[in-house]
């Protein structure tokens, strides 16, 4: 795959709209989109990954890499929402985890399918090891949809070189870019596969962003107000490795 041919995921709302538009989506679709992002910049408000990228870019990355692949809106919207109930700050103020309240909050936002479909791709493990593995083991039946999702996110985690400013998989970084375009090909999506091998071959030749690796953290919080400040102080102390600013 050349540099010409090769998708980038954009990285800004309206960049990604212009995307959607371009691709044929009825305004209907991208006023969606927009409105969902609306939310998300809520949810994420003031949390950035290790790199230092603010995670809103990443959210809106991952949506875009799925709308490159799949017209599917539900799957798109699933995609900005991947870390609702990792990363999401809920109105209650509580832990992002999966509690009935927190489901049917967001359920009631971006519809039941796509609130599944958030829900699914957290239970999927798709860590370290992780792609190796399923290669392996193969896909539980009727998780291909959650696996496409996970490679489909992998595209935007590759194509800023990210992973070699902060890396999350050690020196794991080859096996799971081959492991992946696997996957990607066993699902029949080669386009897919072509996408996370050109952007893994990159690697290579950013060896030198290792000087620039925190190794203290695992991402940094810019806290909205004294209360969110305080509860992440507290995580802190318990042993958390977020900076809290």
């Amino acid at each position: 795959m050349t540099g010409k041919d090769l998708f980038f995921p954009r990285q800004t709302n309206t960049a990604f709209y212009i995307q959607l538009h371009e691709a044929g989506h009825a305004l209907d679709d991208i006023l969606r989109v927009q409105n969902a992002y609306r939310m998300a910049c809520a949810m994420f408000n003031g949390r950035y990954r290790k790199s230092g990228r603010p995670f809103i870019c990443h959210a809106v990355g991952a949506a875009s890499s799925v709308a490159h692949f799949e017209r599917d809106l539900d799957f798109v919207i699933a995609a900005m929402f991947h870390a609702a109930y990792d990363s999401g700050q809920y109105p209650d103020g509580r832990s992002s985890r999966r509690s009935e309240a927190h489901r049917k909050w967001l359920e009631a936002r971006i519809g039941p399918r796509a609130e599944g479909l958030v829900a699914r791709v957290g239970a999927m493990k798709f860590d370290t090891g992780d792609p190796e593995r399923l290669l392996q083991e193969g896909v539980l039946a009727g998780d291909e949809d959650i696996l496409f999702l996970q490679l489909a996110h992998e595209v935007d985690d590759l194509a800023d070189g990210g992973l070699a400013f902060a890396p999350k998989y050690g020196r794991s970084i080859e096996t799971r870019v081959a492991a992946c375009a696997i996957l990607a090909r066993q699902l029949g999506r080669e386009d897919l596969a072509a996408a996370i091998e050109t952007y893994g071959g990159r690697y290579d030749a950013l060896g030198w962003a290792s000087a620039l690796q925190d190794v203290r953290l695992e991402g940094f919080r810019i806290a909205p107000n004294m209360r969110t400040y305080l509860k992440l102080r507290r995580e802190n102390l318990r042993g958390g490795s977020v900076e809290v600013i």
